[in-house]
């Protein structure tokens, strides 16, 4: 078993609390700024770490991506710059299980709260591990379409797993423009 030292489990600690105060706020404020578009799962899909694929426009997207980041910047900015929160790329799992420590702390926010918060989180600062992602972390982390994402899985199981970006990059029809968007979020090991 590894042990963390103080420091570390000091800014992780932190990192959760300001997760926390986030669900809260947005549950605190859910009547005055509607997140569109949000597809309507409840928490516990959200807590097993399965993102629905709701296809947005570019448009709804950043619309959408606006609203959860006043959200984030009012809620993470009373204790510490959002940058603390954000800084730490994580797979869907791990921002489900995120959610899923704060909500069991007595946070409390709607499955839409939760959704949209975990769907900007996993968009915005989340990982893939590309050669074992599922059709829906691949689209929810990349912001592919579920179109995209399965001829990805295809591939992967007819040709073997990537290597890099530049073999992902290869595959015919796919939106490439969104895997070049985000290449720290892409994992080949």
């Amino acid at each position: 078993m590894r042990v963390m030292s103080s420091e570390k489990t000091s800014g992780r600690s932190m990192r959760i609390v300001c997760t926390g105060l986030l669900i809260v706020l947005i549950s605190s404020i859910a009547g005055k700024a509607a997140v569109p578009n949000v597809e309507s799962t409840n928490a516990a899909g959200a807590a097993q770490g399965k993102p629905a694929i709701k296809e947005l426009t570019a448009k709804e997207e950043e619309e959408r991506a606006a609203i959860v980041e006043e959200m984030m910047d009012r809620a993470c900015r009373m204790c510490h710059p959002i940058e603390n929160v954000t800084r730490m790329r994580r797979t869907v799992r791990e921002w489900a299980d995120v959610l899923t420590t704060m909500q069991g702390r007595g946070a409390s926010a709607s499955g839409e709260e939760f959704e949209a918060i975990h769907w900007y989180l996993n968009r915005y600062f989340g990982v893939v591990r590309v050669n074992a992602a599922t059709v829906e972390e691949l689209a929810a982390v990349l912001g592919l379409t579920a179109k995209d994402a399965q001829a990805i899985v295809d591939y992967r199981k007819a040709h073997g797993n990537f290597a890099d970006l530049a073999a992902l990059m290869k595959i015919e029809g796919i939106d490439k423009a969104k895997l070049e968007e985000q290449p720290e979020a892409l994992r080949f090991q």
